[in-house]
């Protein structure tokens, strides 16, 4: 009778990496890789390449969202401030104005953020094209992409700042 647990007995064998050899000839390096490890990544490319995709829109989306869910934030907080004008004194109008400064702030941050992680997936995509066959860079290179000289987080982050701008000037305002 053993003393382990029945889940540690059946256990798999441990990761062993590539099977990879180098050898020196004639005063050149050489490094050789097995066919099936070859072909495993080329296995494995298709999967980042799908994931990094996924990853793309997500973060695309989340963009949006953060938007969509600041402005009304910025709304709300023009409704409070309507909601209170007869008794709303000058430190509350100070207080809402900063709560609007501080979600604008905390927008443009996450919206940096998530463009920072588009540029990383992007530039993963562009890795990973490069690898594929001749065919897929065919069929990919069909239509040549325009230059972006304004990209859409751009747009984002104005309507994040104005947004800002006209909630502070609506709160003094009322």
């Amino acid at each position: 009778m053993s003393s382990l647990p029945e889940n540690t007995a059946k256990r798999q064998p441990p990761f062993r990496g590539p099977s990879v050899r180098s050898c020196d000839l004639a005063g050149f390096q050489f490094t050789l890789v097995s066919v099936e490890e070859q072909s495993l990544s080329r296995d494995e490319l298709p999967l980042l390449y799908q994931v990094t995709v996924s990853d793309l829109s997500y973060f695309k989306t989340q963009q949006w969202s953060l938007t969509n869910y600041t402005l009304l934030l910025f709304a709300a907080l023009v409704a409070a401030a309507k909601t209170l004008t007869p008794h709303l004194c000058s430190s509350e109008r100070w207080a809402l104005s900063a709560l609007a400064v501080v979600t604008a702030l905390g927008a443009l941050v996450i919206l940096f953020k998530l463009e920072a992680s588009i540029r990383i997936r992007q530039a993963r995509l562009e890795n990973i094209r490069r690898s594929f066959s001749s065919a897929f860079t065919e069929a990919w290179s069909a239509e040549l992409k325009s230059p972006e000289y304004l990209h859409t987080v751009f747009f984002l982050r104005v309507a994040v700042v104005l947004g800002a701008i006209v909630v502070c000037w609506l709160i003094y305002r009322i």
